[in-house]
């Protein structure tokens, strides 16, 4: 029977590695370099003086060929320490419920205005229902009276802020308390510079208060601002124009007028409207109102930090149908759940302005908050840039885009965006945390949302889309090509066929290492999406079964995270069959994810698995095992996919010595298949060095106590006992870095006298 045709072990005695009887030779000292680490570094030359079988294999060839590119599909899979974290914290942002809200409109409050044929002067006066409405309902934002008193003595005002903000309401009420009542809004597309014409449309009435955004938002410069402010002076009357302030710093004409618009309190304004629209209702029901709309399940669904003044008034109306009967609370809920897809259908509202650079990079912005939401600032901007390239040269292959250099500012970029900043603490250096200006959306629905809405309503924005996340595959911090990782699954899930085509098959078919982890993460939660995870795994079972080395090596990366199988059984059986096939080419990775299977399982299967393994007459799948418990011993629990929740708190201990300390009854398992694998001479010298690493380091360390207790487990024999004395007579003489005597002469006891202390 061939190591192909089946993974059953048998169970049968070997004289190379040590059987579960734990008989086997032991042989001469010497330290192994460190197999090649993930991040691609090379392993050095070999000094193999220690014994070899007869016939057996290198200790080399239990990794595979030291010689072979380190990003190549032949040794272990190349994901460095801080992947596994960083995977975990960025696949929660698009954590969901299965009622997510993706798409629909709701009204909004604010005025909104259509495109129109363009007019010298085209006004109308705001209907008296609306001035009602508007006395009522309105909440002043902090700097009201100074707008008040500018627009006094100039006349004219430039209000800047974001959509929703509340800038309509302003403008309006300032122009109503100037003018009683005498307000009008002017078409978007409005000449303001026809507004001295003879013609009676031109004319601007006495003593009337006007309000304009244009259409294509750009407002006149300085030189006719000046001369509208003049018409307005001689007319008695006032104007009030409405802008979005620019990505960069705000522009020189109509800094005189400009003035940027806080929006008002978010509990004021949601109050406010709560009693206009319940003032017939007992005092009882606007408080039940105000206490519905602060619930948490309310404030859950809704997936915002903050409501802008217009989306405060919407949720008042929605709480006042549900208090009053007229909506349901799960109805209340369904209506929350799409705010944040009214938001991002805002975002990307199209028409021709849409396709301008400036607005790719604000679309690009946004799109790569939805990426790398909670990294780093500069990580973020950086993607954003890479995919405004994309975006621009689909919408114009003729031109190439440049970046603006002082005409990018982050404040308003933020405020755009919906977004923040702050410092945290990431692993972006050498895998360990390091203060990190880093960014995210205010508010967690905005993510998931805004990906639906571009995979559902802008099927163009698919093709740079996904040549953006290839792109940043090629990225080698885990910073980057984890989180697109993460973002290409949530894709998956929104359309599977469409993405795997064109994304993920040709990675996973790729000969690069790091393209067959951005696969593994992508399908890791989708592999459980109960519309087409058993269609994916199908495709995996078909990559491990009958795939060519890289669709192998791929699928065993993917049985790695636990999701692809229904049973750990199952995932097993298939990583012993990628592991021995043509003679153990994918051994290594086979081996690191039986290891993560291990750390992620509370049973005993996976460490029954690697001892049926050794037990086993046929040579790979021995070697297989020898390996699989070498990578128990070296990898850490941080780097771990899927850490079980007993091992949380032990991030930094080796995987075996945790397995220990949170499941005692698995101890003596973990020790017999260390033990076989230092007395086994093709594993010997790698696991020698294993025990070495975690003698030099955990002194000071959590675990110190659990090495001290470990140690008895390995000696059974006189020969265990010298070879753990003369490693730690070795460590201790080290001209460089010996260790302190103090605790070598407490490993010294614990190894002779078989006790801690």
């Amino acid at each position: 029977m061939s190591a192909g045709d089946t993974d059953a072990p048998e169970a049968r005695a070997d004289s190379e590695p040590g059987t579960d009887g734990r008989s086997g030779g032991s042989g001469g000292g010497g330290g192994r370099p460190q197999p090649d680490r993930p991040g691609g570094q090379d392993r050095g030359p070999r000094q193999d003086d220690g014994p070899a079988a007869p016939g057996g294999p290198p200790e080399d060839e239990l990794f595979g060929d030291s010689e072979t590119d380190p990003s190549a599909k032949e040794g272990r899979a190349a994901a460095g320490g801080a992947a596994a974290r960083i995977a975990r914290e960025s696949r929660a942002f698009f954590l969901r419920d299965s009622s997510t809200y993706v798409g629909g409109t709701i009204g909004a409050v604010n005025f909104r205005f259509g495109d129109t044929a363009r007019a010298s002067l085209l006004a109308g006066p705001l209907p008296e229902d609306e001035l009602r409405r508007l006395r009522r309902r309105f909440t002043r934002p902090p700097d009201y009276e100074d707008f008040k008193r500018q627009l006094r003595d100039d006349r004219l005002l430039v209000l800047c802020g974001q959509p929703g903000s509340g800038r309509t309401y302003t403008a309006l009420s300032l122009l109503d308390d100037l003018t009683r009542g005498k307000v009008s809004r002017l078409d978007p597309g409005s000449d303001l510079a026809g507004l001295d014409s003879d013609d009676e449309g031109g004319r601007i009435a006495e003593g009337h208060g006007y309000t304009l955004e244009p259409a294509d938002g750009r407002l006149p410069g300085e030189l006719h601002l000046d001369r509208l402010c003049r018409l307005l002076a001689d007319r008695g009357a006032y104007a009030v124009l409405l802008s979005v302030p620019a990505a960069g710093v705000p522009g020189a004409p109509q800094a005189r007028y400009r003035r940027a618009h806080t929006p008002a309190a978010e509990d004021a304004v949601l109050d406010g409207h709560l009693t206009a629209e319940l003032d017939s209702a007992p005092a009882e029901a606007r408080e039940a109102a105000r206490l519905l709309a602060r619930r948490d399940t309310v404030r859950a669904a809704l997936g915002l930090e903050a409501l802008l003044p217009a989306e405060a008034a919407r949720l008042a109306g929605l709480v006042a149908r549900q208090v009053t009967g007229e909506l349901t609370e799960e109805e209340l809920l369904t209506a929350c759940r799409g705010f944040a897809a009214e938001q991002v259908r805002e975002w990307f509202a199209g028409g021709t302005a849409a396709e301008t650079l400036p607005a790719l990079r604000d679309a690009a912005y946004r799109i790569a908050l939805a990426v790398f939401g909670n990294s780093s600032f500069n990580v973020a901007a950086e993607a954003a840039e890479l995919l405004t390239w994309e975006l621009a040269v689909t919408a114009d292959p003729e031109r190439v885009p440049g970046r603006p250099l002082l005409g990018d500012g982050l404040e308003t970029r933020l405020t755009s965006a919906r977004a923040t900043t702050r410092i945290s603490l990431q692993p972006v250096v050498a895998g360990e945390d390091i203060p990190v200006r880093t960014v995210r959306f205010l508010g967690p629905a905005l993510a998931p949302a805004l990906l639906a809405h571009l995979w559902e309503h802008h099927h163009n924005m698919r093709g740079p889309v996904l040549r953006w996340l290839d792109s940043l595959c090629g990225d080698p911090r885990e910073d980057v090509w984890t989180r697109a990782a993460v973002a290409a699954g949530e894709l998956c899930r929104l359309d599977c066929a469409h993405t795997l085509g064109e994304l993920l098959i040709p990675m996973a078919e790729s000969d690069q290492a790091r393209r067959g982890l951005f696969v593994a993460t992508a399908l890791q939660d989708v592999l459980d999406d109960p519309a087409v995870g058993e269609a994916l795994r199908s495709l995996v079972k078909n990559w491990g079964a009958r795939g060519d080395g890289n669709l192998r090596w791929t699928a065993a990366a993917v049985l790695s995270r636990g999701t692809a199988t229904r049973t750990m059984g199952e995932a097993l059986g298939r990583l012993g069959r990628i592991g021995t096939w043509e003679d153990g080419r994918l051994r290594s990775v086979a081996a690191q994810s039986v290891a993560h299977l291990a750390g992620s399982a509370s049973g005993r299967e996976p460490l029954a698995r690697i001892r049926a393994w050794l037990g086993d007459s046929r040579r790979q799948h021995q070697n297989l095992g020898l390996v699989s418990t070498l990578f128990l011993a070296e990898t850490l629990v941080e780097n771990v996919w899927n850490p079980a929740a007993e091992l949380a708190g032990h991030g930094k201990w080796p995987l075996a010595l945790a397995i220990c300390a949170t499941r005692p009854d698995q101890a003596s398992e973990v020790a017999g298949l260390l033990w076989t694998a230092l007395n086994t001479s093709r594993s010997y010298r790698a696991a020698l060095d294993a025990v070495a690493t975690w003698l030099r380091t955990c002194p000071g360390k959590p675990w110190e106590a659990a090495v001290l207790g470990f140690l008895p487990l390995l000696v059974l024999t006189d020969d265990d006992r010298q070879r753990m004395l003369s490693l730690i007579g070795k460590l201790s003489q080290d001209p460089d870095d010996p260790l302190a005597q103090e605790y070598a002469h407490r490993l010294l006891q614990t190894v002779r006298t078989g006790r801690t202390r």
